[in-house]
C-alpha cells in the first residue's frame, strides 16, 4: 500500500500483481489437480487415455487464461472490463464494512476454555481501535475476498463474479474483535518535586477471531521512568504480554469457509485450496518493494535505529535479555535480519517460522520446555522470541558484551543461520554476521529523539477526537504538539526523506522512512531538508509553523506501521 496515502492501492499495479499471482496459483492447481486425476484413473488409462489428454488441456488453458490476464481480467472475471477500478473499489467498500461489522468492547481478557467469540460483548464500537494495531495486521484486505470470489467463478464455470458472491465472501470472511478499556498515566515531577499526573484512555484487543487464526491476547503493568529531578517523567500503562492462537488449526476457519463455498468435499485437499486462494489474494505490498528499493540503495547503518523497533516488541526482547543473558539490540537485530519483525514469517524451503525463524523440530521439542504449548503458542511473538534466545544461548560460551561481541559471536550466528562446510564461518561474516553486528550497534547506540526538543505539551493525542476546526468526530492519526512558531523540529529516527513539501492539510511536510515506519512532521514553517536525504535522530528538519489545516503554531507528529499501512500511537515510540 502506498504509505504516503492512506486510501487504497493503484488499480492498475493491485491488478497486475494479482493477476501474476492468480496465475501462479492456478497453475499450482493444474499441476496438483492433475495429478490427482492421474491416480485416480490410473487403473483405466487404456481405456480413457484421450479423456485425460483432453482433461489436461483444460487445466493449462484455465492456467494460461490465469497467466495471461490482464491487470482488469484480475478483477472482474474471465474477460477484462473497462469497470476494474469500480470492481476494486466496491471491494474496498465491502472490507471497510466487514472490518467492523463485529468489533465488541467487553470487561476483560478471555482464557482457551472461555472465549468471547461467538458472543456480541457488552456493546458495539464500530471501529478498529487497538492501541497497537493488532486488529489491523488481521484485518480484512480485498485482495482475499477478490481471490477468493475469483475461484468461485472458475469452480462454477462462470465468466462473470456476481455481487453478491462479493458479498457473501466478504462476510463470510470477516474478522470479530472484541476490546477492553485501559489507561496510559504519565506523571512528571517539576524542580520544586510537585509531582502532576494525567491519565487518557486506550483501548486493547483482548481477542480476534479471523481468517488467519483465533487469537487472544494477554497484557500486564508496566511503569518507565526517564529523566531525574524536575525532568522526571513516568508513564504506566498495560503492555503485551502474550499473544495465543487458541484454535485446533490456524487455518480452519478459512478452510471450513472454502469448502462451504466452493461446495467441496472432505476428502478435498483444503490445505491446498486455502493456499492458492491464501497466495493469490496477498497481492501487492509495496512495503516489500520499498524494504527492497531501501536495501539496494542504502547501506543499513545509514537508516536503521531503535526506532524501527516495533514497539509492542521491544518489552520482549528484554525479557528475553533478563532471561537468558543475550542483549535486547542483539537479539532485535536477529529478528529484523530472519524475518524483518514479521512473526508470521514462514520460510517456505527449510520450514522455520516466525520472528526469530526457529525450526519446526526444534520449537516441537523446546517449546515444552519453557512452557509454551506447541500449537496455540507458535505466532505468540514472546515464545518465539525467548525460544530464539534461548536457542542462542545454548551455541554461546561467555561473551564480554561491552568489548569483542562480534567475533565471539560469529560462530553461534553460523550454527543459528544454517551456515555448514570449510568455508561457513567467512561466508557467515559476510552474508549474516557482519549485517547483523551493524544492526545491533545501531539499535544500541541510536536510539529515538523527540520531535521537538524543550517542548513536550500535547494538546491533542493519538485516536478520536473532535476536531478543534471541522467540529466533527475525526481521527487524529498522531500527537500535537505546542511549541513556538520557529521553534527547531528534529528527526525522532534515522531514515530517508520521501517527502519534503507542502501536503494537503498537513501543510508544510516531511516523512521520513526507515524500513519498518514512516514518521510524518506536519504544519512546519520552514522545511529544510530535500527528497532522498538520509537523516539521523535529532538532525533538524525544519521548524514549527502554522501551515495547512491548523489552529496555531504546533508540531503534528504521525507515526504509521509500514507491513500493515496503520497508524500507531506515536508514544509508543517516543517519549518526551
Amino acid at each position: 500500500m502506498r504509505p504516503e496515502d492512506a486510501g487504497g492501492r493503484a488499480a492498475s499495479q493491485a491488478g497486475k500483481q494479482l493477476g501474476k499471482l492468480a496465475g501462479k496459483a492456478a497453475k499450482k492447481a493444474g499441476r496438483f489437480l492433475a495429478g490427482k486425476a492421474l491416480i485416480l484413473i490410473g487403473p483405466y488409462i487404456p481405456v480413457i487415455a484421450l479423456f485425460l489428454v483432453v482433461f489436461m488441456l483444460v487445466f493449462v488453458l484455465i492456467a494460461a487464461t490465469y497467466a495471461a490476464m490482464t491487470p482488469q481480467g484480475a478483477l472482474t472475471g474471465v474477460e477484462p472490463s473497462p469497470e476494474d477500478e469500480k470492481i476494486q473499489q466496491r471491494y474496498e467498500e465491502l472490507c471497510s464494512i466487514y472490518n467492523v461489522k463485529n468489533t465488541w468492547m467487553v470487561s476483560g481478557e478471555s482464557s482457551p476454555g472461555n472465549p468471547w467469540h461467538p458472543g456480541k460483548g457488552n456493546y458495539h464500537i464500530e471501529e478498529m481501535i487497538d492501541r497497537y494495531g493488532n486488529d489491523v495486521k488481521l484485518k480484512l484486505n480485498w485482495g482475499i475476498v477478490h481471490a477468493t470470489a475469483l475461484f468461485w467463478a472458475y469452480v462454477n464455470g462462470e465468466s462473470e463474479i456476481p455481487e453478491e458472491v462479493r458479498e457473501k465472501a466478504a462476510e463470510g470472511l470477516q474478522p470479530y474483535y472484541y476490546y477492553k478499556e485501559s489507561e496510559v498515566t504519565t506523571c512528571t515531577t517539576d524542580e520544586d518535586g510537585k509531582k502532576n499526573c494525567n491519565s487518557r484512555t486506550v483501548y486493547l484487543l483482548v481477542e480476534a477471531n479471523t481468517i488467519e487464526g483465533h487469537y487472544q491476547y494477554h497484557y500486564e503493568w508496566v511503569t518507565e521512568t526517564r529523566g531525574e529531578g524536575g525532568n522526571k517523567t513516568s508513564v504506566r500503562y498495560e503492555t503485551l504480554k502474550d499473544t495465543r492462537q487458541i484454535a485446533p488449526d490456524r487455518w480452519q476457519r478459512l478452510e471450513n469457509f472454502l469448502q462451504e463455498f466452493y461446495r467441496l468435499k472432505p476428502r478435498d485437499d483444503m490445505a491446498l485450496n486455502r493456499m492458492m486462494v491464501w497466495e493469490a489474494g496477498r497481492g501487492f505490498d509495496e512495503h516489500k518493494e520499498w524494504l527492497e528499493w531501501l536495501m539496494n540503495n542504502y547501506d543499513v547503518n545509514i537508516y536503521a535505529s531503535s526506532s524501527m523497533i516495533p514497539p509492542e516488541l521491544m518489552p520482549l526482547f528484554k525479557e528475553a535479555e533478563d532471561t537468558h543473558g543475550i542483549p535486547w539490540w542483539f537479539l532485535a537485530a536477529v529478528a529484523y535480519k530472519e524475518s524483518s519483525f514479521d512473526s508470521h514469517a514462514v520460510n517456505t524451503k527449510t520450514g522455520c517460522f516466525g520472528l526469530m525463524q526457529v525450526s519446526e523440530d526444534n520449537w516441537a521439542h523446546y517449546a515444552p520446555r519453557l512452557g509454551f504449548n506447541t500449537e496455540r503458542d507458535k505466532d505468540n511473538p514472546r515464545a518465539q522470541i525467548l525460544m530464539g534466545a534461548y536457542l542462542f544461548r545454548s551455541c554461546l560460551g561467555e561473551i564480554n558484551w561491552e568489548h569483542g561481541w562480534e567475533n565471539a559471536t560469529l560462530d553461534a550466528l553460523a550454527f543459528y543461520g544454517g551456515f555448514r562446510g570449510s568455508n561457513a564461518l567467512k561466508r557467515c561474516r559476510r552474508e549474516y554476521a557482519e549485517p547483523i553486528w551493524g544492526l545491533a550497534k545501531r539499535f544500541r547506540d541510536i536510539s529515538s529523539a523527540w520531535p521537538v526538543p524543550g517542548h513536550t505539551e500535547i494538546t491533542s493525542y493519538f485516536g478520536w477526537r473532535i476536531h478543534p476546526i471541522l467540529g466533527t468526530k475525526k481521527f487524529h492519526d498522531g500527537i500535537d504538539i505546542k511549541a513556538p512558531q520557529g521553534a527547531p523540529v528534529t528527526s525522532v529516527s534515522a531514515g530517508i526523506v520521501t517527502t519534503a513539501d507542502e501536503k494537503g492539510g498537513y501543510g508544510n511536510c516531511v516523512i521520513i522512512k526507515d524500513s519498518q515506519h514512516f514518521y510524518l512532521y506536519g504544519h512546519l514553517e520552514r522545511i529544510g531538508v530535500k527528497v532522498d536525504q538520509s537523516v539521523q535522530p535529532g538532525q533538524q528538519l525544519g521548524t514549527v509553523g502554522s501551515t495547512g489545516v491548523s489552529t496555531g503554531p504546533h508540531l503534528h507528529f504521525g507515526v504509521k506501521d509500514l507491513a500493515g499501512d496503520y497508524w500507531i500511537d506515536p508514544l509508543l515510540v517516543v517519549q518526551p
